[in-house]
């Protein structure tokens, strides 16, 4: 995976955290942790984050907790990666093997914990199929900056000695409690870049964002989620 890293935040001064939203799935269940990826085909960086999600929660220890899966607002049904975001996702370490293009449908949104969506157009599709996931849904490198400012604000409450995807599960409206305390330096660093009919240029430039911001989430949530590592 890319090195770990931080998407450039406009620094503000950070008034007190509010209360988190309560997700509509914060009880203790034996699920797993679902989250569920977004993109328009389905073919390129959503499956791509799915995938590198996959490896990095296995690398962490979490592949039990944890379950990944993609779909695309206009998907090409049944089409697998494309040629060049699959060669990306191998050089970061997951596996394209297998991926077959699904369309976003109503139960995929209402059965995930948490919705990483590659563009705000997408995230605003997916509020639209299922309102109340505007609680639990983010754009990739959205979520990776507000987690990131939840471990540095210190305010992450600890841990209950609970089941791995209860603790995931219960940081999502911790993360979510941090909208508008921050600012992305200008609105594009929230969003992926789509490499679709491309050069590699910007397949390349795509992935390593969603390499890095994927890299930054499962670093963070791994952290926070284990009371062993916190002080």
């Amino acid at each position: 995976m890319a090195p770990t890293g931080t998407v450039t935040a406009t620094p503000r001064k950070r008034p007190r955290r509010a209360d988190p939203p309560e997700h509509p799935l914060s009880v203790a269940t034996d699920s797993p942790f679902r989250i569920l990826v977004v993109c328009t085909g389905n073919i390129c960086r959503s499956p791509q984050a799915e995938r590198l999600l996959i490896a990095e929660f296995e690398r962490r220890g979490l592949s039990g907790a944890v379950e990944v899966s993609s779909a695309g607002v206009a998907a090409l049904v049944g089409e697998p990666m494309t040629e060049q975001a699959a060669a990306q996702t191998i050089g970061y370490g997951g596996n394209p093997s297998g991926h077959v293009a699904r369309r976003l449908a109503d139960p995929m949104v209402e059965q995930a914990d948490l919705v990483l969506t590659m563009e705000r157009t997408h995230r605003a599709d997916v509020v639209r199929l299922v309102p109340r996931a505007s609680r639990y849904a983010f754009t990739l490198p959205e979520f990776a900056r507000l987690a990131v400012d939840l471990r540095d604000s210190g305010e992450a409450e600890e841990p209950d000695p609970a089941a791995d995807a209860d603790r995931l599960r219960a940081l999502v409206p911790q993360v979510a409690a941090g909208r508008g305390l921050s600012l992305p330096g200008a609105a594009e660093h929230d969003e992926v870049e789509d490499p679709y009919r491309q050069s590699d240029e910007v397949y390349a430039r795509s992935a390593a964002q969603v390499a890095t911001a994927v890299s930054t989430i499962v670093t963070v949530l791994a952290e926070l989620s284990r009371p062993s590592a916190r002080g």
